[in-house]
């Protein structure tokens, strides 16, 4: 058996097509042998139709990755030879933690989605002033239930090597009091007209070099109140604009996670 793992690319026409990766636990693999059960088991038999033979690329906590060769698909259970391992760990080059008020209807979905596809590391719920929704007490499980398979399922479709991590929904004055600090702290605040982001992460660089950490703060669809802009600065965050532009809350974190990517020099 090879110990190179090949990257998940499969050359189709004139191109490459990036074939998504699946995340698997440690205890799954015995006897060089995978065996997948649960709804990872129904979309692989029922949604890809994978068969005996093919490929797939998974993925273990460690971050170790494996290639295995489809040897079984049934009704109860998946089984794929490992033909390829790497079980070396890669670290992301920068950690980011996404900060989010609470949205209305599925907004939040939407987000962990997308910013999941851009690499974000940490999703925060936060209850806001402004916030109109308020997730019931008997309610949050399940909700946090849901936004992890949406993250797992978004990870595993943009190829990434890790999960995010969704937190359990926290009050903005909790959040400020007790959230870990990153090389940069950002605050998104519409009411910021001198400062922009681009400005800030070029000044950062050139300050401390590299940046490993990063953590942004976003409002909901009415914003944050003066006095949270104030215990967010107070608290270490640096307000920062977007640009002339108000944008939504769910288009907001796309973006600011975007130019971070981009200005770090992990996108583009």
């Amino acid at each position: 058996m090879s110990d190179n793992l090949s990257d998940p690319l499969l050359i189709k026409g004139n191109g490459f097509v990036i074939l998504p990766v699946y995340f698997i636990k440690k205890n799954q693999i015995k006897e060089n042998q995978v065996t997948i059960t649960g709804d990872l088991l129904k979309h692989l038999r029922d949604s890809l139709r994978i068969k005996k033979g093919e490929k797939i690329f998974c993925v273990d906590e460690d971050g170790g990755k494996y290639t295995l060769v489809t040897t079984h698909t049934g009704k109860d259970l998946f089984v794929g030879e490992i033909i390829g391992r790497v079980v070396k760990k890669i670290s992301p080059p920068v950690h980011i933690h996404l900060a989010q008020a609470i949205p209305k209807g599925a907004k939040l979905d939407f987000i962990i989605q997308k910013t999941t596809e851009l690499g974000v590391n940490t999703i925060t719920p936060v209850a806001s002033e402004h916030c109109v929704v308020r997730i019931e007490k008997e309610r949050v499980e399940e909700r946090l239930k849901r936004w992890k398979k949406i993250a797992l399922e978004a990870a595993q479709q943009s190829s990434r090597m890790d999960i995010p991590d969704i937190a359990l929904p926290i009050t903005f004055h909790d959040f400020i009091s007790s959230f870990k600090k990153g090389d940069l702290n950002l605050l998104l605040y519409e009411g910021e007209k001198r400062v922009g982001i681009k400005k800030v992460l070029r000044g950062v660089q050139e300050a401390k070099g590299v940046v490993k950490s990063v953590v942004i703060l976003i409002g909901p669809e009415g914003g944050f109140s003066d006095k949270e802009v104030e215990m967010a600065v107070a608290g270490g965050f640096t307000a920062v604009s977007l640009g002339e532009f108000i944008l939504r809350t769910e288009t907001a974190p796309i973006v600011a996670i975007s130019i971070i990517q981009y200005e770090l020099g992990y996108m583009g």
